[in-house]
Parts: structure tokens; sequence; C-alpha cells
């Protein structure tokens, strides 16, 4: 039994079909082919059924699936832990969403390390779901995901399930930010039929749909009918300040979002629900010194964000709604 043929299991589960998982692999159809027959073979049974309808996992496949992932996970996890690693330094993996002040707190974790101290960091941006699997499969060390208030419970069961520990960072109500020259700038307040007047940068990933009423309002509906959709984050600070009067939602950071390009928040009369920015890791990891330390910093730094909101109080209300809805 070799590892790259249990990947081929877990890819043709994703996928529902030779074909696709060969495409998403990008192997040769025949080659994953071959290995599951020779895999199948080998252990005396049939892990898929093939129906017209692509492959289906068989009852003693969905078993075989989940020890696969296991041993996989383990095995992605264990070579990144010791590939390509500073000795006595510090190597750090990290997967986040998009955000404008995580970047910024991580610049100054670096700045103040000691300058002799050897220093590997990989630092990803990209949706939540894709930051969960990061860590799932050890590609990440630590993963800051974003989370609706309202939906705290939910992916808290769901990370104790995957045995993730889990960290709140900062709490926050999403806010336009624009140029510090845009018509709106200079504004206390602004209603949502004021803001869409002007082009919007937006995130263009798979959370998209679910960004405006998860993370805005239920009730918000974007009637702006110009929009840029990008996928790079220095490329949305870029357009931002290039589109004449162009805004974008984002979580608030220390005064200045984007590290002092002359942009600027704006609170925004849409924006009601409340979002909070998560760090998870591995249990296993949980008091591994490096993430240890940069955890620890980064939830003192997030501390003093201009914007976030007192997390202990908002959790502590979540915790109590179960118990209020019983009493009524």
């Amino acid at each position: 039994m070799k590892l790259q043929q249990l990947e081929y299991v877990i890819a043709i589960a994703q996928a529902g079909s030779i074909t696709a998982a060969a495409k998403n692999l990008y192997q040769a159809q025949p080659n994953i082919s071959i290995a599951l027959k020779e895999l199948e073979s080998e252990i005396g049974m049939q892990i898929f059924w093939r129906t017209p309808n692509g492959m289906v996992l068989t009852p003693e496949g969905e078993d075989f699936l989940v020890r696969a992932k296991d041993i996989v996970e383990s095995m992605h996890s264990l070579e990144a832990d010791y590939t390509n690693r500073p000795e006595d330094g510090i190597s750090l993996r990290i997967s986040a969403v998009r955000s404008g002040y995580i970047p910024g707190i991580l610049g100054e974790w670096i700045n103040e390390l000691d300058k002799d101290e050897k220093l590997s960091l990989h630092f990803f941006e990209t949706s939540t779901n894709k930051v969960i699997d990061e860590v799932n499969s050890g590609r990440a060390d630590i993963g800051i995901i974003r989370v609706p208030l309202s939906q705290y419970q939910v992916y808290e069961e769901q990370m104790a399930n995957r045995r993730f520990f889990m960290r709140p960072l900062a709490a926050f109500v999403l806010q336009p930010i624009m140029s510090a020259n845009h018509p709106l700038a200079n504004r206390e307040e602004i209603t949502v039929e004021e803001l869409e007047m002007y082009p919007e940068v937006v995130h263009a990933d798979d959370e998209m749909q679910l960004l405006e009423h998860n993370h805005i309002s239920k009730e918000y509906e974007s009637g702006n009918l110009k929009k840029v959709y990008v996928q790079d984050n220095g490329s949305k600070m870029i357009l931002l300040n290039t589109i004449k009067d162009a805004y974008m939602w984002a979580s608030p950071s220390k005064g200045v979002p984007t590290g002092g390009r002359g942009i600027v928040a704006v609170k925004c009369n849409a924006a009601t629900l409340k979002t909070i920015d998560v760090m998870i890791c591995k249990k296993t990891n949980e008091n591994n010194r490096t993430i240890k330390i940069c955890m620890d910093y980064l939830a003192e730094k997030c501390a003093t964000l201009t914007g976030a909101l007192p997390i202990e109080k908002l959790l502590e209300n979540i915790e109590r709604q179960p118990a209020a809805t019983e009493e009524e």
C-alpha cells in the first residue's frame, strides 16, 4: 500500500469520478485507475462501486476513506514539520482570511524578533473553508478563519470534531474602506444608498455570495451596478487607490487598514452583524512553543485594534442564549 494510492482514493471520493480526480490531480486517468485496482486487489476489498453516475463508496470503502484521510494528513503534517525548517530558529506556516490587520501585526511580530533569529514564515491568504482545509491537511500550522458571531457555536462544534484548538482573535462589524479623497471619506456615518453610488471592489472567492448576508446584514442586498471582483488582496488595495471613488467592505485595523496608503474606514448603517476572527490549530500543536508565542502575540495586539468589540462579553452572551430560550 502506497501513500499515493490513498491520495487517489481521497481525490476520487471528493470528485465523484476518476476522470474528475485525474483532472484535479493533473494525472493521467489510466494511472489512477490502475493504482485503484492494484490497491483493491492488495487489500482484498472493493472501495468504490462503479455506477453510471460515477464512483460511489462501498460501506467498507467509507471506513477505509476515513482511515486513509487520517494517514495522509498525518504524513503531510510530518513532512511539513521536518522539511526545510531552519535549525534552532522559527518556522511557521499561517493560512488566514484576507484582512488588512493580520499581515500588519505579523510584520510587527517579525520586527520584534531577535535580529539573529532564523526565520521561515509562510503566509497565505484565502477563504475560511480553504483555511480549515490547510490546517486539517497539515499545510498550515495556524489558521485564522472569519465566522459570523451568530454561527460561532456551530463552528466551535465543527472544530472540536476535527480535533482543533480554537481561540478567538478579534470581533468587529465590517466597514466600507475608501481613499481619503473619497466624497464620503469625511462623513461620520453613511447610508447604503449613498455608498452604492460608487464602484465596489469585491472579494472574488467561493464565499463571495455569503459575505453580504453573513457578515454585513441579513437584509443587505447590494444594488451596486459597478463591481470589480478580485482574488488577490494586494491587487484589491491597488484598485481601491486607482479606481476613482471606489470602496470595499473590510475588517477594522489600527486606524488605517491598509498600512498607511491613505485609506480610511467609514461607518455604514447597513452593517449590523457582528463578525469574529478565530485562530485555529491542531490539538496536537496547541502547546507548540512557536505556535503559542505567535498566537499570544496576535491576540494581545488585536485587543488594541481600532473598531474591535469586546470578545469575552460577546461570547458570554452567546453562551447564555440557549438557557434564555429554554426559560422562555
